[in-house]
């Protein structure tokens, strides 16, 4: 039988490869007609073998189409559902539990709550440094206070400052002492002015407590009764500068740092003219409303107190009307630091009037 290409019909030869009319790889793919066919017939079963060629290859093709189609619409499908359903549990990976929709808000929770004390941490912080860089100016000299504290316990911000240098401790002791308030107070101003400016950002109250604690100092002017109040078995404990509002806030327990001070005005009395001449340190300002006269009997009551026998009728008269006087011939004239220093200040004070 004769052989033909069935891409183009023409004769095959025996082993021939390629197909000599159009390149047609013949291999197994001839087709082999009886030899009495005519070239018009040929030609007609080669078109319906490409036909019937053609056909499969476009089914093929489509098949391959609508699969892929199929694929596709089923991945938007199943995509979706997942976005439309609803989460309403979730896995921890790293410990393989699941938290429920409560947990999940427990956590966002938590965290806002972490971000929340990392900030007030952080603005703690930056007032803590502004209280550390305050000084008190006294006379060209600065006096440090070290490291301040602030805390916040239970809804309070405790400022403090509890580990003053003692040198520095025994000269604030020495300014108050000394009548020399106004240093002290316009450091006390700085300190009242960042305790309330951080109560307004974190809104909350505030405490101020700036002190050692159990020290051998302690200011001479202060009344015995003061000095037991903040003394024990270890020392004495006198605070420097305490408080918990602008109208409380003090210095060395009287001194008001708003407004007047309990100790710090003269404030005559029936009884004395000077009440605290014995027990506080007087300043030229408190003695200057005082007349010559007035002087006088303010000088002779501090040694009044301890039962000194005036020999001056004017002024035996004048003592022995005090319910406080009691006479001691007994008593030779000796004062405490403090009392002489003040003796000293009035005797000043009256050679300039005369």
């Amino acid at each position: 039988m004769v052989k033909f290409c069935t891409n183009c019909g023409k004769e095959l030869k025996i082993g021939q490869v390629f197909c000599n009319g159009c390149g047609t790889k013949v291999g197994g793919q001839r087709t082999e007609y009886p030899g009495n066919v005519s070239a018009t017939e040929r030609t007609s079963f080669v078109k319906q073998t490409k036909n019937k060629q053609n056909r499969n290859l476009l089914i093929t093709v489509f098949s391959i189409v609508g699969v892929l189609a199929l694929l596709v619409g089923a991945y938007f499908i199943v995509t979706g559902l997942k976005e439309t359903k609803p989460q309403a549990v979730s896995y921890d990976v790293t410990s393989g539990a699941k938290e429920s929709g409560g947990d999940l808000v427990k956590a966002d929770t938590k965290k806002k709550e972490q971000a929340a004390e990392n900030d007030e941490n952080s603005i703690i912080n930056d007032y803590t440094r502004k209280l550390n860089s305050l000084i008190i100016n006294a006379s060209g000299s600065d006096i440090s206070l070290g490291k301040w504290d602030i805390t916040n316990r239970n809804g309070t911000l405790f400022l403090e400052a509890n580990k003053i240098p003692s040198r520095n401790l025994t000269r604030i002791f020495d300014l108050y002492d000394s009548g020399e308030l106004s240093p002290l107070k316009d450091w006390a101003k700085e300190v009242y002015f960042i305790a309330d400016d951080l109560s307004g950002k974190l809104k909350s109250k505030w405490d101020i407590e700036v002190g050692n604690g159990c020290v051998s100092d302690y200011p001479i002017t202060l009344s015995q009764a003061d000095l037991m109040a903040y003394s024990g078995s270890c020392g004495y404990s006198i605070p420097v500068l305490s408080g918990s509002d602008k109208r409380s806030l003090s210095l060395l327990i009287h001194s008001k740092v708003f407004g007047s001070s309990e100790n710090t005005t003269v404030s005559v009395t029936d009884d004395f003219i000077l009440p605290n001449s014995d027990v506080r340190r007087l300043t030229e300002s408190e003695i200057t409303s005082l007349s010559l006269e007035e002087l006088g009997l303010a000088r002779n009551e501090i040694f009044a107190r301890h039962g000194h026998v005036f020999t001056k009728e004017e002024l035996r008269v004048y003592f022995e009307q005090k319910s406080w006087y009691f006479p001691d011939a007994a008593y030779t004239d000796t004062l405490s630091p403090i009392e002489k220093y003040n003796v000293d200040l009035i005797k000043s004070r009256e050679e300039s009037l005369k």
